[in-house]
């Protein structure tokens, strides 16, 4: 038979198997809770009758090597416990094999009690873990005094010595349930004084004899799990802005077996883990959020959801210029109004100051009447109202002819007289129309008076008067017509003789 150690080496060779599925899902194991955790397995020894791992004198089957016991203890986290552990187990090597003696009378059975601290290294549904502690122990040995042999009467003293020291161990924890777990570990008790659990003391491991077992259990918590359940889902009430950061809080049932998983989705493809979090959403639109509590390693799950609106972030409106498409129009130009607008996007309402409104970034507006006007421009968003104003002067409409006249015609008086003659008012009446379709000209009447007429200036202001009072009759402002009396003209005009010296001129003035 090999010996015990193989057993070891075989079990480390199945946990390193094992070992390589610890990566598979996470639960959390437990809840703070009292735990019994009952074991057996195969008991094992090296001291100073087995001086080697690898081979020793004897059967270990002489009678079965069998290790049993029970650790109570205190769950303080899914990772951490305590416990006080109760074992006993018969160690067939423990005996001096090097003499023909038999197991009756060399007894292999020891007990030990031990404080021991153990700590998952993952939570995987497998987690290997380690442990360390305290131990103290005892069983009844003999005294080997060197002729122990045969049962040789007064050879052997029977002795019952309590051996104490330090525990080492490791093992995988296999997750069952929230309340249930299966082990396999193997764990190590180092012991002095070197006499007290072989009755041998000849130093050979350094005055410590080593106790150990490979041994498979249950783990029961004894703690019943309280399902968790939402209380409540509080998500914000208004529409937010996007970048700004808000809070989710998920209350639960306060009785609920701890500890409790928290796990929120945002519905952007974002996660996060927790009773309260906070989290900004990126862009505008509606979001339908869930948040999952779970307790007892993930046997109990409660959920809600609620819909976010988000927005984008409101930036107060600045017209920051206003322009029109022709700053001096006339009564039958179209005027087009546009501005500069920063800020998230509102309405847009127009005063055109006569009167009349339009909406939109580009409104189209015609002034019926010549004036001045006074253009408002308002811009209302979700952050408020903000105006700005811009004024335009709209001149009456001139036809085409208003623009390129340069000359209009000359009325001629018969001698010494200041009375228009049909000749004359003919040529006015033309003058008449045109200054009716052009109600921007202004004109300028110049009254002569022909070289041997009598009194010439007089004569020929009334000549200009007389002009100046057909234009007024004519519907023509008299705030259009400049009249000056020239007096004695020396300058002719395109009539022969002394005639073109009997005029008015009529002189557009732009």
């Amino acid at each position: 038979m090999k010996n015990a150690v193989l057993f070891l080496l075989f079990s480390t060779l199945l946990f390193s198997g094992i070992a390589t599925e610890t990566a598979s899902a996470q639960v959390m194991r437990g809840a703070e809770s009292l735990y019994l955790r009952p074991h057996a397995g195969i008991s094992y020894y090296m001291g100073d009758n087995e001086k080697s791992p690898f081979n020793f004198d004897g059967d270990m089957f002489d009678s079965l090597p069998y290790n049993a016991g029970l650790e109570v203890g205190y769950r303080f986290s899914p990772t951490y416990s305590v416990g006080l552990r109760f074992a006993t187990g018969a160690f067939t090597q423990i005996t001096d094999f090097e003499v023909a003696t038999e197991t009756a009378d060399h007894p292999n059975t020891r007990w030990g009690v031990g404080l021991i601290a153990r700590s998952l290294i993952s939570e995987g549904k497998i987690a290997p873990y380690w442990q360390a502690g305290l131990s103290l122990g005892g069983g009844t040995s003999y005294v080997h005094t060197g002729g122990c042999a045969g049962n040789v009467a007064g050879a052997c003293a029977e002795q019952n010595e309590i051996s104490y020291g330090g525990h080492l161990g490791f093992g995988f924890d296999f997750h069952v349930n929230p309340s249930t777990s299966l082990f396999v570990e193997t764990g190590i008790d180092i012991r002095a004084p070197d006499m007290a659990s072989d009755g041998r003391d000849n130093n050979g491991f350094g005055g410590l004899d080593f106790l150990g077992a490979h041994t498979a259990g249950v783990t029961f918590n004894l703690k019943r799990t309280v399902p968790v359940a939402l209380t409540d889902m509080v998500c914000p009430a208004d529409v937010v802005d996007a970048g700004t950061p808000v809070t989710f809080t998920a209350p639960n049932n306060e009785n609920a077996t701890a500890p409790v998983a928290f796990n929120w989705a945002f519905g952007d493809g974002t996660a996060a883990q927790g009773m309260t979090v906070t989290h900004a959403f990126g862009r505008a639109g509606d979001y339908t959020v869930n948040v999952r509590a779970s307790n007892g390693n993930g046997a109990y799950e409660s959920a809600k959801t609620c819909v976010v609106s988000v927005k984008d972030p409101c930036i107060p409106a600045a017209i920051t210029a206003m322009r029109a498409s022709n700053m001096s129009p006339d009564t039958e130009t179209s005027i087009t109004f546009s501005a500069s607008v920063t800020g998230t996007d509102g309405e847009w309402r127009w005063d055109f100051g006569d009167g009349s409104t339009g909406t939109g970034a580009n409104p189209s507006h015609t002034y019926a009447e010549p004036g001045t006007y006074t253009v408002t421009l308002e811009v209302e968003n979700c952050a408020g109202v903000t105006r700005r104003t811009m004024t335009i002067t709209v001149s009456p409409y001139e036809a085409a002819i208003c623009r390129e006249i340069t000359e209009m015609n000359t009325a001629f008086f018969a001698r010494s007289s200041s009375a228009l003659t049909e000749e004359g008012r003919a040529a006015l009446q033309e003058n008449l129309d045109i200054l009716v379709e052009c109600p921007n000209m202004t004109v300028r009447v110049e009254g002569w008076a022909a070289p041997g007429e009598r009194r010439p200036q007089e004569l020929s202001e009334d000549r200009a008067r007389a002009v100046e009072q057909f234009y007024i009759d004519g519907g023509v402002a008299a705030s259009r017509i400049v009249t000056s009396g020239m007096g004695r003209s020396g300058q002719g005009s395109k009539k022969e003789g002394l005639a073109q010296f009997r005029r008015v001129d009529t002189i557009p003035v732009r």
